[in-house]
């Protein structure tokens, strides 16, 4: 199916099903960018706003090979699946963190281990397993991850067991003594009577877009309907922390009202308010002029009373649904990443 599609369009592969899936379709939505899709049964869709783009449905580790190969040119995947399968690829990169999606790849044992509650019980447990002729078995499916991990705490003695699927349930069947696996709540590995060790969280993922940087750096036109997309995704992201706060303010002039907000920093802002006139009926006692201030979300009370201070009234508050910057930070730092390939380290 990727194949007809035209040369020139952006191929976006997206997850097809799940948690990860409804946060990305809601996410694309909000940002004006819905996707079209006339059979749910259809693993191909279209962003109407969007022309120079084509939606394609696959697994998450689907997606991380698609855009590796340059099958799709991006694609929202996890982060972990990309730290723990891209290695050191000089074609995958990751665009931006969507900040939605957010879990840990964590150790957890057994209830049972009442004297393993960190990772130095764990070592310590490692060498006493291999002192007596066996290995301390770790279920996971995030092997190069996990040893990784395992080896910067100075843990050697340690067998990874590769599961797929539910492996809460790896000790209770003996064929692992532990378990390496994604937890977003905890509440799964409570269920089943395991618990994480303090100091034991291996990775934090989140959603991430990723590229192909090979894909991308040969095509001018899918890097223009790619700026489109980060750009929105981004004004989007950047509306939820703010609001539109409007005031009527009673005063002699622009120039009056002006200076008493520049005269509080808290009003002011960057490049100072906007002052317009409202025109009032012949006779009126007071002269109105109306002022508009982006607002943090978390100092709209606080703003509300000093504009009241003022002599504000008729105070609205609005939500907007993008905010632009003067750039696209995201698309800067991407067009800076695109023509230079530095070795990734997920570490941080």
């Amino acid at each position: 199916m990727i194949d007809t599609v035209p040369a020139d369009q952006l191929i976006i592969a997206l997850p097809s099903r799940g948690r990860l899936a409804e946060a990305t379709d809601n996410l694309f939505a909000n940002a004006g960018l819905r996707i079209y899709k006339p059979n749910q049964r259809q693993y191909t869709a279209t962003i109407p706003s969007l022309p120079g783009s084509q939606v394609v449905y696959q697994r998450p580790r689907d997606i991380l090979n698609q855009v590796g190969e340059g099958q799709a040119d991006i694609g929202v995947t996890g982060l972990d699946i990309v730290a723990e399968h891209s290695e050191d690829s000089a074609d995958v990169m990751v665009i931006d963190r969507l900040g939605f999606g957010r879990c840990q790849l964590l150790l957890a044992v057994p209830d049972s281990w009442i004297d393993v509650t960190s990772i130095a019980d764990l070592a310590d447990l490692s060498l006493r397993q291999h002192a007596r002729g066996a290995q301390l078995r770790i279920a996971t499916k995030y092997n190069n991850l996990t040893k990784s991990f395992l080896y910067r705490q100075s843990i050697s003695r340690f067998l990874i067991v590769h599961a797929e699927g539910a492996m809460e349930a790896a000790p209770r069947m003996a064929y692992a003594d532990m378990i390496a696996d994604l937890s977003e709540t905890g509440t799964t590995l409570r269920e089943n009577q395991l618990r994480p060790l303090d100091g034991g969280v291996i990775f934090a993922s989140e959603a991430v877009m990723i590229g192909n940087r090979r894909r991308l750096r040969e095509a001018p036109n899918k890097l223009e309907t790619l700026r489109e997309l980060i750009e929105l995704i981004e004004a989007h992201r950047r509306a939820r922390q703010f609001v539109s706060l409007r005031a009527n303010i009673a005063g002699q002039s622009v120039a009056d009202v002006q200076d008493r907000i520049l005269a509080d920093p808290t009003l002011a802002g960057a490049k100072g308010p906007g002052v317009v006139a409202v025109a009032s009926p012949p006779g009126a006692k007071k002269h109105w002029f109306e002022t508009n201030l982006l607002v943090r979300t978390d100092l709209i009370h606080k703003t509300m009373q000093r504009l009241r201070a003022l002599g504000g009234a008729d105070i609205i508050v609005t939500r907007p649904d993008y905010v632009f910057g003067e750039a696209s930070a995201t698309y800067n730092r991407f067009e800076q990443l695109l023509n230079k390939y530095e070795r990734t380290s997920w570490e941080a």
